[in-house]
């Protein structure tokens, strides 16, 4: 595949002026430098809508316009394989002051890097990390804390958008030791009702959920998308002595943690043992092999009801046997009645 290349320039009529918005012009430069092969108009707009944006193609033209009054001249490239030859933009000499990773950035990476099996993304990740600039010692300490109040199930499934300004007050308040308070839309009430918590970290899968506490209560978790008017409060708090953010998540199968701590045994038929093998389902899981090439997998964990969505997973469905304990069974049982009513 090959490409043509020659200089474009737009013409200008105010658009920097009239556009009013540097951050969306500086995150459209990322864009395109970051861009292996530039972007079309409709890439650009998909681009853009992903950032709640409503841009039109003359929108693009005047954000492109804009781009030139500042001095960045991006090139157009036309790709043989393009259908109908689309125009491509791209940039190849951006500052290197706009690509700086901002610490609030280098948090969210780091975090993301977390949940990735060692690969080529994981080692792409490492290496924008290490390529930048170490922070100073105190700022280190606040992403080293944020970071460490941060967990993952672990879970593959459709992910709830996290809105970034959620992130940024709450990575805030987690690192300040501050409380925050929001309108909480509860499913059951179906309405929304106003809390003050103290956060105490962000625990991570289908959904994010932040894990907050009231007084000397049990920590509970609010799904971050059923969060309304998120700020933060002048109250500061000290945090229970001895609790930990990550040894309390991981004794949980998912995201709940109200039920019972349950030694939990799991028998895979040997058709299925390799491949669960490989999985990670929980960090207190102990694996053996049984009889007739069969994989046994215990743990001690909480979250029954996600520990049934995962034994019905199309992977293990038909070929997975919960050996105990008895009331997990009794669950499995009432679970599968319930579904039932979906189809009658």
């Amino acid at each position: 595949m090959g490409y043509k290349k020659r200089r474009h320039r737009l013409s200008y009529r105010g658009a920097v002026l009239a556009y009013g918005k540097l951050r969306d012009l500086i995150q459209l430069a990322q864009d395109l430098q970051a861009s292996l092969l530039g972007m079309t108009y409709d890439e650009i707009i998909e681009r853009l809508r992903e950032r709640r944006l409503s841009p039109s193609k003359k929108t693009v033209k005047r954000m492109l316009d804009g781009l030139y009054e500042l001095g960045l001249e991006p090139e157009t490239y036309v790709l043989d394989g393009d259908h109908h030859l689309k125009k491509r933009f791209k940039l190849t000499e951006l500052p290197s002051s706009l690509l700086l990773l901002e610490p609030s950035e280098k948090a969210s990476l780091a975090r993301h890097l977390q949940t990735l099996p060692e690969g080529i993304e994981a080692r792409a990740i490492t290496k924008v990390l290490a390529d930048t600039k170490p922070l100073t010692t105190s700022l280190t300490n606040s992403i080293t804390d944020i970071i460490e109040r941060t967990a993952h199930t672990g879970n593959i499934s459709p992910r709830a958008r996290v809105e970034e300004t959620q992130m940024r007050i709450l990575d805030e308040a987690i690192e300040g030791l501050v409380e925050v308070k929001f309108k909480y839309y509860t499913q059951k009430a179906n309405k929304s009702v106003e809390r003050q918590v103290r956060p105490l970290g962000i625990l991570f899968g289908r959904f994010a959920y932040l894990v907050a506490s009231t007084g000397n209560r049990a920590p509970i978790s609010y799904r971050l998308d059923l969060l309304e008017n998120l700020e933060l409060t002048d109250v500061f708090f000290v945090p229970k002595e001895g609790w930990n953010f990550k040894e309390w998540a991981s004794q949980s199968f998912g995201v709940f943690h109200g039920d019972a701590h349950w030694d939990v045994k799991i028998r895979f038929s040997k058709e299925v043992a390799k491949r669960a093998e490989k999985v990670q389902f929980h960090p207190t899981q102990k694996i053996s092999h049984g009889r007739g090439g069969t994989l046994i997998l215990e743990m001690k964990c909480r979250g029954h009801r996600e520990l049934i969505h995962e034994l019905l997973h199309p992977d293990w469905l038909g070929h997975v046997k919960i050996e105990s304990p008895e009331r997990l069974k009794e669950e499995f049982l009432e679970y599968v009645e319930t579904v039932k009513s979906a189809v009658n």
